[in-house]
């Protein structure tokens, strides 16, 4: 019986090897595209432009014993995972295992064991292992075994990279203050850097880490011939031979260890001591597990404390997004809108939502957008603050100020647009309640000085009249009357137009302006109010030097002007000339307006401070008057410049492009 089992054991090897050979010769040679990082000594890096390492030599002795043609790629990992998943190479060369990965990728028996560790600078004090790393930036590779490791750490920052190579030169930049990666590439590359004596390694197993080579699920084919070529390198020794040349050290330290065992062994049977022994290190792991476990469910607990307050926080910045007064919008760099609170809805009046959809495709923020996206995207402009009006599709017109700047990600680089606006109509509204009140008040003062001035012609007109039954006949008596008495009308009809023009509202209007006509017009409204108080108007003007302007705008800002020189000058000394100057004139392609008085004038503190609406130094001031002025010009493209000395006076610049010149340039342009 014996023998005929040991007949059937030997027919069925020898049928198997007829059968293998067989299917081995019948199997043809095929190429296998293999995808490995250029930078990760000593497993695969390039030399001499060629890949080289560890990994490098265990694949061509694999080639030389199946029927495979190796090409090799280099790609970063995440590129080379993707290439992978859509068949431009058959193999990734050095990734780890993870169960995520293993949904979508076979892994090969493993080629080296080795594991994460945490490494500091020598000087680091306060890092002394995982639990210290709250509150630290720590640099490390994205979608690595380590990165997975450290995730829940509470407070703990990452600078990540897309390779370890990048990670350690961030360390060693001073950009981290610690690294995890896997431990002999970082010793690896810390060597080639010349900083290995600059860092120390803290933790050296944060988790384990086994090097394999990954084809996609479906492809066991490659998977079949790798593991087969891996047990044939193991069998004949060369795999040793390999590991002990790229890892001397380790090797020996292999040997030792099995030289240890032996001898403990023959202690073991040798001498009862050595169980003593055992018995007391078994005491102390028992003694060291329970820390362990102990800390292990400090760290468990610590975890579940920082997920929960992750999970808070996250809800709290949502609460905030959705009960933000402004509408907020988030663009991605490709142009598609990521986020798109409750108060855009709202204000734009609109309930599908358009999150998912291009920004071009979405009216409002095309027109907002169509002239910035680049120079945002891509220079990183802002621009903040604008205001414009925008009309919703229902018709309702709403005044909008708008933010639009870019959106960083942890490495400050440019992921996004954030457009966020808000509507201030009803700001617009209490600002121009504010500008009509103010005008109104001067108003009041200028109809005070008109209505004398009005009452002087309306007196010649009068007498003339009265003497009319007498002096009829006289042909002088009727010249004087057909000359003076028509010249008297028209300066009340040019008081009267100036201050109707003047007190009506309209909406802003721009036209071209003779500056002169302008500052004549204020000069004739006020010279009287201004006299009363000792105060002479004089008008220095030259004549069709014209601006592209709103006039009652214009208007309003000088007669603001005029009376904040004359309350000026109405506390000086009686003796004291005191005076206030209309000027106009032309330099350097602009127009000048003037208006200048020799009053106390002003500090640099008040000036600091002047254009700020209900700052005053007058008693009965609004302190609105120079911030209203300020606001028309700068309305109407013209510039406001100030000038004043204390006891020097005040001198005010309102500078206009010259309109024949503002023309051309376009015309030309």
């Amino acid at each position: 019986m014996r023998i005929y089992i040991i007949i059937m054991l030997g027919s069925m090897v020898y049928l198997w090897g007829i059968f293998g050979i067989q299917k081995v010769e019948a199997e043809k040679e095929r190429d296998l595209i293999v995808a490995y990082e250029p930078e990760r000594p000593p497993f695969h890096y390039q030399e001499d432009g060629e890949p080289a390492g560890f990994a490098v030599e265990i694949l061509e002795e694999i080639e030389a014993r199946e029927p495979i043609q190796v090409t090799y790629i280099p790609m970063s990992e995440r590129e080379a995972v993707s290439a992978l998943k859509t068949g431009e190479v058959e193999v990734v060369m050095g990734l780890s295992y993870s169960e995520q990965r293993a949904e979508t990728m076979e892994f090969s028996n493993p080629y080296y064991s080795s594991s994460a560790g945490l490494f500091v600078p020598d000087k680091s004090a306060d890092i002394g292992s995982v639990a210290d790393l709250s509150n630290h930036t720590v640099a490390v590779k994205t979608d690595s075994v380590e990165r997975d490791f450290l995730q829940n750490i509470r407070s703990i920052q990452f600078n990540e990279t897309s390779s370890l190579d990048q990670a350690v030169q961030l360390m060693i930049r001073g950009r981290a203050d610690a690294l995890t990666g896997e431990v002999t590439s970082t010793r690896e590359l810390l060597e080639q850097y010349g900083q290995a004596d600059r860092f120390t390694v803290v933790d050296n197993y944060l988790a384990p880490i086994e090097f394999s080579f990954a084809t996609s699920s479906e492809d066991y084919q490659s998977l079949r011939q790798l593991n087969n070529g891996m047990q044939d390198i193991h069998n004949d020794g060369t795999y040793q031979e390999l590991f002990q040349k790229w890892f001397p050290e380790e090797d020996e330290s292999r040997q030792n260890t099995w030289f240890a065992v032996q001898i403990v062994g023959a202690a073991i049977i040798v001498t009862a001591a050595v169980t003593f022994i055992v018995v007391r290190i078994n005491r102390r792991l028992q003694q060291e597990i329970a820390r362990q476990t102990e800390r292990l469910n400090e760290t468990n607990f610590s975890l579940q404390k920082q997920i929960e307050a992750t999970k808070n926080s996250n809800e709290f910045q949502k609460q905030i997004l959705q009960s933000s007064p402004r509408g907020m919008i988030t663009i991605g760099r490709d142009g598609t809108i990521t986020s798109f609170n409750p108060k855009a809805t709202f204000m734009l009046n609109t309930e599908e939502s358009v999150v998912g959809n291009i920004y071009q495709d979405e009216e409002l923020l095309y027109y907002f957008l169509k002239d910035k996206w680049e120079r945002v995207l891509h220079l990183g402009e802002q621009f903040l603050g604008e205001e414009s009006i925008w009309t919703r599709t229902d018709g309702i017109r709403l005044r909008l100020r708008t933010y639009i700047y870019p959106l960083y990600n942890f490495e400050q680089d440019i992921v996004g647009v954030m457009f966020t606006f808000e509507d201030i109509s009803e700001e617009i509204q209490v600002r121009y309640q504010a500008f009509e009140n103010e005008k109104n008040q001067a108003l009041s003062r200028v109809v005070a000085g008109i209505a004398h001035e009005i009452r002087n012609p309306l007196t010649s007109i009068k007498t003339f009249t009265d003497l009319i039954p007498a002096k009829f006949h006289s042909e002088s008596f009727r010249a004087k009357v057909s000359t003076l008495v028509p010249q008297e009308m028209e300066r009340i009809n040019q008081l009267i137009e100036g201050l109707m023009d003047y007190s009506k509202s309209r909406p802003v209007q721009q036209e071209v302006l003779d500056t002169s006509v302008l500052l004549e017009s204020c000069q004739l409204l006020f010279e009287r109010t201004a006299a009363n108080k000792s105060v002479t108007i004089d008008a220095m003007l030259e004549q069709d030097l014209w601006i592209l302007a709103d006039r009652q705008q214009l208007k309003q800002a000088v007669i603001n002007l005029v009376i904040n020189g004359v309350d000026a000058l109405a506390d000086r000394p009686s003796e004291t000339e005191k005076q206030v100057v209309l000027r106009n004139y032309r330099q350097n392609g602009n127009i000048y307006m003037d208006i200048q008085d020799n009053g106390p004038g002003m500090t640099e503190e008040v000036q600091r401070q002047v254009f700020e609406p209900f700052y005053t130094t007058k008693t009965d001031g609004t302190g609105l008057g120079l911030a209203i002025a300020k606001q028309h010009v700068e309305e109407n493209q013209g510039a406001f410049e100030v000038w004043s000395k204390p006891d020097k006076g005040t001198r005010i610049h309102l500078i206009f492009p010259e309109y024949q010149a503002m023309k051309e340039r376009i015309d030309t342009g």
